[in-house]
């Protein structure tokens, strides 16, 4: 299994294949203690021992506390870290950057329409790739000022999927 760690702007790829884990491709001796039941855990790496607690902040998301330091992470899967690539190509993390597909496949759903306002996380775009379905979400709150596809519409990579513009205050 393969996965990207983003905290901050850092980015660590990791692969786990049974109990050996490698990070950036390199191996690493860890073991995680403690049950589910309490969030506190103990991590052992580099043969010391770290207080671990992590917990899920949103789709993807984590808040972790390492020996009392508290870090935002967020774990994407191989499809996801395309997805953030390819937004990062358009125009950086930016609420405003055009929603671009990020590999060819087949719009599934739609769950947006032109007007409507969007937080960052949000769902846009479900669209069918490698026989997996892919959420694209927004990058950061924005309202909607286009969509440029349909449901069933086959896409290539690099396609215009929706376009945004700055949110209208409502006071």
């Amino acid at each position: 299994m393969e996965f990207f760690v983003h905290i901050g702007d850092r980015r660590l790829r990791v692969e786990r294949n049974g109990a050996e884990i490698r990070v950036d491709g390199e191996p690493v001796e860890a073991e995680l203690q403690g049950g589910r039941v309490h969030p506190v855990r103990t991590l052992r790496a580099a043969a010391r021992a770290h207080q671990l607690i992590a917990t899920r902040n949103g789709k993807g998301r984590w808040r972790v506390d390492l020996d009392g330091e508290r870090h935002e992470a967020e774990v994407l899967d191989r499809g996801q870290e395309a997805i953030r690539a390819a937004r990062m190509a358009a125009g950086g993390a930016g609420g405003l950057s055009p929603l671009i597909a990020p590999m060819p496949g087949l719009v599934l759903r739609i769950e947006v329409e032109v007007g409507d306002r969007v937080a960052g996380g949000d769902g846009l775009v479900i669209v069918e790739a490698m026989k997996m379905e892919n959420e694209l979400t927004a990058a950061a709150p924005a309202r909607v000022s286009a969509v440029h596809v349909t449901e069933g519409t086959a896409v290539e990579k690099g396609q215009l999927l929706i376009e945004f513009e700055e949110p209208e205050d409502d006071g």
